[in-house]
């Protein structure tokens, strides 16, 4: 069966607009606990004892800012750290985050903090402004166009089932993702496109629900990750609470880096026992 030709975005505007508006619950928006966040971003080597300012971050979905404020803090303080003689902020920053985010509100809102947050750390208001205008991106992350590949992607793919999302949309997303098959949610084309937006070595690390590397929907990414990348480590979050709300979804912490598997390449990490903040968070 030959795959239909994608529309151009333009010709959607309707429909994910109509998408943005709703709620949070029918967005799939799931927010992250912050030591859950902190974990992913140590995991997948994001840390200030790297020159972080070199490297470049997407998030596909920021929500509330769960992920991309802490990244954003990191960012800023590595740089203070690497760089003593910082002649050129904006020069220095504007590639090293990208992300996406298809509800305007939350973007107003995380924008509000990351603008706090920049000030804080010596950026002048216009400054700022500038990055926010380079890091942040409005739309469907699955239709939107991206400037480049990436070191590192974070992040928790939203949570819908395929039912869920208006059909034209969803036959877009088929026409743009092999991955998606039979009655696949939409984390599957998340990991497909944040996968293939990773540099040669990057990595990826995802809180999500880990039924595609069970189920009958998840072949084609199975598929997709053992031919071109390698996982990295696999942390089972079932009966931990990970999140500010109650979700059903079988989560799980992956990391995936973009190399293809071979004799060379160590074993998956099964991670079991997790940090006892984990366990105990109220």
């Amino acid at each position: 069966m030959t795959q239909q030709e994608p529309l151009p975005i333009f010709d959607l505007s309707d429909i994910v607009g109509d998408f943005a508006r709703s709620t949070a619950q029918e967005r799939g928006a799931v927010f992250t606990r912050s030591e859950i966040v902190e974990f992913i971003l140590d995991l997948s080597g994001y840390t200030t004892d790297q020159p972080l300012h070199e490297f470049g971050l997407l998030e596909p979905a920021f929500g509330n800012g769960d992920f991309l404020l802490p990244v954003a803090d990191r960012l800023l303080n590595a740089y203070s750290h690497w760089c003593e003689k910082r002649v050129d902020m904006v020069k220095d920053l504007s590639g090293a985050i990208r992300a996406v985010e298809l509800h305007h509100d939350s973007i107003q809102k995380v924008r509000v903090e990351l603008l706090a947050l920049l000030r804080a750390h010596g950026a002048s208001e216009q400054d700022a402004h500038q990055l926010l205008a380079e890091w942040l991106i409005e739309g469907d992350f699955l239709l939107v166009e991206l400037p480049w590949n990436f070191t590192h992607v974070v992040g928790n793919p939203p949570y819908v089932r395929h039912e869920h999302v208006p059909a034209r949309l969803m036959s877009e997303y088929r026409a743009r993702y092999s991955t998606i098959y039979d009655r696949a949610d939409l984390y599957v084309p998340f990991f497909e496109r944040c996968l293939s937006q990773l540099e040669s070595g990057g990595t990826l690390g995802f809180i999500c629900s880990d039924r595609w590397m069970k189920n009958k929907y998840g072949g084609p990414l199975r598929a997709m990750v053992a031919h071109h990348y390698h996982l990295t480590a696999y942390v089972d979050m079932v009966d931990t609470p990970a999140f500010h709300s109650e979700v059903v979804a079988y989560p799980a912490i992956t990391t995936i880096k973009r190399e293809s598997p071979g004799r060379s390449s160590p074993g998956v990490s099964v991670i079991s026992s997790k940090p006892v903040s984990f366990s105990t968070a109220p």
